[in-house]
């Protein structure tokens, strides 16, 4: 009998041993198991920082967050991801101007203010995560959303011409309280930043605001990389 046979034998005697005690077996792997969830969940309570921001990105401001608010509200996240792995295929797929050099991937620093995170899992629809180097137009991404047939024949996304209505005009006290929340968390917003929000939200729709946030997607970094160069 060769080492490896005898280590089976122990092995099997060991488990006979155990699966004759259930309960003790039982008790003793939830307090293992519990030992191990406190050393995976204790330490992230004492970070203050998991990730930090990439120079250059900025906070969303009070149109962007609105337009963010809108994805949400919209099930966006459902049908487009927001972050591009770091395969060959990809970056060249979503990043076709290499815009953000080599490295056209997406990096932990560009989230840091995104609360919550909409990365998506599954692309029904193409990736946004540079969408504003994609596709920087306001007006096509206006015609995209009152019907994408008008901008990308066959498409089955679905039209949102109600976004663009009198009655989708954005409410800029509540924008200013969630950027009051956000602050809260850690999100560097000035009081000026948030007392300037009924000004930049001031007749704009919901339309507008999320065209807006499309447009921020990818930007800060794309200009970063853009002056390294």
């Amino acid at each position: 009998m060769n080492w490896f046979d005898k280590l089976l034998d122990w092995f099997s005697g060991f488990t006979d041993q155990w699966e004759k005690h259930g309960v003790k077996f039982t008790l003793y792997t939830t307090i293992a198991i519990l030992i191990g969830g406190l050393f995976e969940l204790v330490p992230p309570f004492f970070l203050t920082k998991t990730a930090e921001p990439i120079q250059n990105v900025k906070p969303y401001n009070a149109l962007e967050l609105a337009g963010r608010d809108v994805y949400q509200k919209e099930g966006c996240n459902n049908c487009h991801t927001q972050m591009i792995r770091p395969f060959k295929w990809e970056v060249d797929r979503f990043d076709p101007q290499h815009s953000y050099g080599k490295d056209g991937y997406s990096k932990a620093g560009e989230y840091v203010y995104d609360h919550p995170f909409l990365w998506g899992s599954k692309r029904t629809g193409p990736d946004l995560a540079h969408e504003s180097q994609i596709q920087s137009s306001a007006e096509w991404h206006k015609t995209h959303l009152i019907n994408p047939r008008d901008t990308a024949k066959g498409s089955i996304m679905p039209a949102y011409p109600w976004l663009f209505e009198e009655s989708s005009i954005i409410d800029a006290s509540k924008i200013a309280d969630h950027m009051r929340g956000l602050q809260k968390i850690g999100v560097p917003y000035t009081e000026e930043d948030i007392s300037s929000a009924p000004t930049l939200l001031a007749g704009k729709t919901a339309g507008d605001a999320l065209i807006a946030y499309l447009l921020k997607l990818g930007r800060d970094t794309a200009e970063l990389s853009k002056s390294l160069q």
